[in-house]
């Protein structure tokens, strides 16, 4: 139970009562597994990727396929927007809960331009979600920029909803700090660092080294 609705049960329990019922009696026609599907469905359109990695592995456990799984994600589309959707194929990802890729699958190439360098302000995290992942960018100076993973090296959250700090970003999850000049892991100090992506200035653009990918 949420610390919201424990705080309402506690304030209100004549209303939490009769809400918690209706959820409970308004689901009865649907199996298990459709329950958790449509779980998965209304985190991805809120956006609560803690209750999609509660959801999720109870589905598949419920029988659901992995499949159904990624097509529930989908499902949330109209009403999340493709960043949602996308944030939780990563997720998935990151959970090992995706199909695996057809061996027929075509081979495609990746667009690996990023942007203008202009487009990256000096000393500040600037996000980008890219095919190949969440990805951030940093500027340390006019000229020299370093690309990371987004993905925390210990929780695998995805650090572009960290909180920012300017030169640093914390991780939401167990409040992991990096240093975005280095990448290293300040707090704790023996944690992993930034997962650094190749990445060049050619032009003033800023592109991928090698993003090709099956």
């Amino acid at each position: 139970m949420s610390k919201a609705l424990t705080y309402l049960a506690k304030t209100r329990p004549e209303a939490a009562t009769h809400l918690l019922g209706f959820y409970k009696h308004s689901v009865q026609a649907l199996d298990e597994k459709t329950r958790h599907l449509i779980q998965i469905v209304t985190k991805v359109t809120v956006g609560t990727e803690r209750g999609l990695r509660q959801y999720a592995p109870k589905a598949l456990k419920a029988g659901a396929s992995r499949e159904e799984i990624l097509d529930a994600v989908l499902m949330a589309f109209p009403a999340a927007g493709l960043n949602k959707v996308l944030d939780a194929i990563e997720i998935m990802r990151e959970m090992d809960l995706l199909p695996e890729i057809p061996d027929n699958a075509p081979v495609t190439t990746v667009n690996n331009r990023l942007g203008s360098l202009n487009d990256f302000p000096l000393q500040r995290m600037h996000c980008l979600q890219h095919s190949t992942g969440n990805l951030i960018v940093f500027r340390s100076q006019a000229d020299h920029v370093t690309v990371y993973s987004a993905l925390c090296p210990h929780s695998k959250a995805n650090l572009c909803q960290g909180t920012d700090h300017g030169t640093r970003v914390e991780c939401r999850v167990h409040n992991w700090t990096f240093d975005l000049t280095t990448g290293q892991c300040l707090e704790p100090a023996d944690g992993a660092g930034l997962k650094i992506i190749p990445s060049m200035v050619r032009d003033g653009e800023l592109f991928l080294s090698d993003v090709t990918r099956a």
